[in-house]
């Protein structure tokens, strides 16, 4: 019988004797590799996400101060009365640097009323008076003994039912025509990551803030000017 021939492949048909079998898997060395990218590119993205977060919370904290300012400016203008905005500073509470309100002095008075519920900035998010002796922004350190605290034609202002001592808030007031008392002072705070407190600023860096929110105070307007860094 005769033999049916033999059957020669192509030598372009003959498989490399390199490539790997359909059914072959990854090496421990490429399982690694790929781990180690993945948690790379995980490190950085939700570092990434964290800074982004951080950041909304100041520029949500600061708005908040922004309307504080022109809430208290515009009731001014509206009512023919002064008004103010306060900042609760060194009152011994976790709401150091973070509770704003605003109070108004009725024509005829006799006493400072409150009409704006106390609004807290953000957690971890604190207006900057320094770690230092002194304060480093003027709205601060120029606020000026105003009678808030008692007396004939005024009434201390309260924080959860107790009343602050001088020393314990700073505040700016603003005139019916807009403008702020004291124009020739400076008014000027930032809001940074940290806490208050002792009446300091404890940042949550150790190097400082690199990222804020400064906001100005126009006081021959009483507008405000905001000031953010490029990050």
């Amino acid at each position: 019988m005769k033999r049916p021939p033999k059957f020669h492949p192509r030598p372009g048909l003959l498989p490399h004797p390199h490539l790997r079998p359909l059914h072959a898997g990854f090496t421990l060395v490429e399982l690694l590799l790929v781990t180690a990218v993945i948690a790379v590119l995980l490190g950085v993205g939700i570092g990434s996400f964290s800074g982004t977060i951080r950041g909304m919370s100041l520029t949500n904290g600061g708005n908040k101060i922004t309307m504080v300012f022109e809430a208290a400016r515009q009731r001014a203008m509206a009512g023919n009365v002064l008004t103010a905005a306060i900042l609760l500073t060194n009152a011994g509470t976790e709401e150091d640097g973070r509770a704003w309100t605003v109070v108004e002095y009725p024509e005829g008075g006799p006493a400072w009323v409150q009409i704006r519920d106390w609004e807290l900035l953000p957690t971890g998010i604190s207006v900057d008076i320094g770690n230092g002796t002194g304060h480093s922004d003027s709205f601060v350190s120029l606020t000026k003994t105003f009678p808030f605290n008692g007396g004939s034609t005024s009434a201390p202002i309260q924080y959860r039912g107790k009343a602050l001592a001088q020393g314990q808030y700073a505040a700016r007031v603003f005139l019916p025509s807009g403008g702020v008392l004291n124009a020739g002072d400076a008014a000027q705070l930032q809001i940074v990551e940290g806490t208050m407190t002792g009446g300091k600023t404890q940042y949550s860096k150790p190097t400082g803030p690199d990222n804020y929110y400064r906001i100005s105070l126009l006081t021959s307007t009483g507008r405000t000017k905001v000031e953010r860094p490029s990050l």
